[in-house]
This record gives structure tokens, sequence and C-alpha cells, in this order.
């Protein structure tokens, strides 16, 4: 078995039990010679959100494991897919279950993580009684609930503050502060050089605000490239208004994301123009 992701393992999430088997795209690169597999999982979104390991699928049976209202469009040689379902680690401890399998304090704190950042520490709508039901399981292996959520979810570096404070000095408001929209330019992020993982959760600074409807986060990825981000208190379903803008893009109602082609500038004036139009 072999784990690849597009980036390296942020270092919040190093702690966690075999953080450290996860390969970056990079280091997948220069060892896989002679490597061949029988099928490919893919979790929580589709190929097409795993960047450059997308490659890694073609031609190979591939299984969906996700919980998206608007997820992914291509076909797979099977599918798991539960929309009532609060985050994919939910459904994979429902794979624990279905095959007997114990989940030991490890393999607890992994899914705890994965749960609590989903569901925002269970206040998303996703959020269902089985969700606690389950938290109460993964809490009961012994796992320190409460440092672990303080690890992987709210702690930050110096330099992940500081990206903080210029996501807020770049933070501005439209239609009487309904809509909501901030972003990071490359200078910056290059300037402030913060570790990966410490951003993070931070658009929520922003849903925050009283009378926002719809926040969004734009991050330069390089001159021509911009990646967006979406939360909506439920005026805008905004996994299909990222749909739209790109038909790789969507994720959950209140919640989803996509790329888009152009620079920073005129992507944020048009996706707010939009918004204003989606809004009314």
């Amino acid at each position: 078995m072999t784990l690849v992701n597009e980036s390296p393992v942020p270092q919040r999430y190093a702690f966690l039990e075999n953080a450290h088997e996860i390969i970056s795209w990079s280091d997948w690169q220069a060892k896989k010679q002679g490597k061949d597999f029988d099928f490919g999982i893919v979790l929580d979104g589709g190929t097409e959100r795993t960047g450059s390991p997308r490659e890694l699928f073609d031609n190979l049976p591939t299984v969906l494991v996700d919980h998206h209202a608007v997820g992914s469009r291509l076909v797979y040689a099977s599918k798991l897919l539960d929309q009532e379902a609060s985050s994919t680690c939910e459904i994979v401890y429902s794979l624990f279950e279905y095959f007997g399998i114990p989940v030991n304090a490890k393999a607890a704190e992994s899914l705890y993580v994965g749960m609590i950042f989903d569901t925002g520490f269970f206040k998303h709508s996703l959020t269902k009684p089985k969700t606690h039901l389950v938290a109460a399981e993964l809490i009961a292996t012994g796992i320190d609930f409460s440092d672990v959520a303080d690890r992987a979810i709210l702690e930050r570096s110096w330099s992940g503050q500081l990206l903080l404070r210029k996501l807020l000095q770049n933070m501005e408001r439209t239609n009487c502060g309904r809509v909501i929209h901030s972003s990071w330019s490359q200078k910056e992020l290059d300037e402030i050089q913060f570790k990966d993982g410490d951003q993070e959760g931070m658009i929520n600074q922003m849903y925050y605000t009283d009378t926002a409807q719809v926040v969004t986060l734009f991050v330069e990825q390089s001159p021509s490239v911009v990646k967006v981000s979406f939360r909506s208190k439920g005026t805008v379903n905004v996994a299909e208004f990222a749909r739209s803008l790109n038909p790789d893009g969507g994720g959950h109602v209140r919640a989803s994301g996509c790329t888009l082609d152009g620079n920073l500038t005129q992507v944020r004036a048009d996706v707010v123009a939009k918004l204003l139009k989606a809004l009314k």
C-alpha cells in the first residue's frame, strides 16, 4: 500500500499515527520506479481534486469514498457515497464496524481529527445524532480529545498568526456586509512563510461576522491561477455556485471551493459580482 498526497503532511498533523507514511508527490516522483498498483482509493473528493497525483489513477480501477453533495463527476469502479455522513472519517469508522475491526486509540485520534474538522466541532448542519455517538466511541478508546483538537485544529505558529492578521487586513464587505471576502497574494504568502496547515479554518473568521451570508477567500497560487473557498449560512448553495464557476468545483451546500484561471484582482472582482447576483 502506498499513500500519496500532493504536498507533504502539514506539521500540525505529524503527531498522528503513520502520518510519516504519506508520501508527497515530489518524493513519489523520485521513488516510483517499477511500482504498479492493482487499484486506487480516493477519499473525501474525487481524483480531479488530488492535484498532480491524479495521473496515478489513469487506467486504474478506483474506489471513491466520499460524503460531498456536489462531488466528483468522474466514473469509478465503485463508490461508497453517504451524503448524510458528517465526514468521510465517519464513513471510514462505519467500515471498521462493518468488518468487525476494533478501533484503537491511535486510529481513533485520526478519525476524531477528521470529524471535528469537517463538522466545525460538531456545529455544521451535517452533524447528526450518529455523529456524536461515533465521537463518543472514539473518545472511549482513551484519546486525549482536548489535546488532539488543540494540536490538530486550533494551534498555529507565530507566522500563522501573522497570516491571520493579513487575512483580516485584506478583508472587505459588500451588500451591507452580506458578502465578506479576503485574499492572500503569492507575495504575501512568501513574505510570511507560514507553516503548511496554519491556513486551515481561517475562512471561519469571516464567516462569524454577524451580517455575513456568504464569505469567500481568494488565494493566489500563481500569477494566473486562484484557489477560491466559500462558506455560506444557507442563502446561497455554494457547492452549486462553485460548480458553475468550474466543472471540477463543488463540495457541500455551505462549504465548497474551486480553482479559477485569471489574476487575483480580476477573479476576486468577478466572483464577488456573481455572488451578489446569486444573493438577489
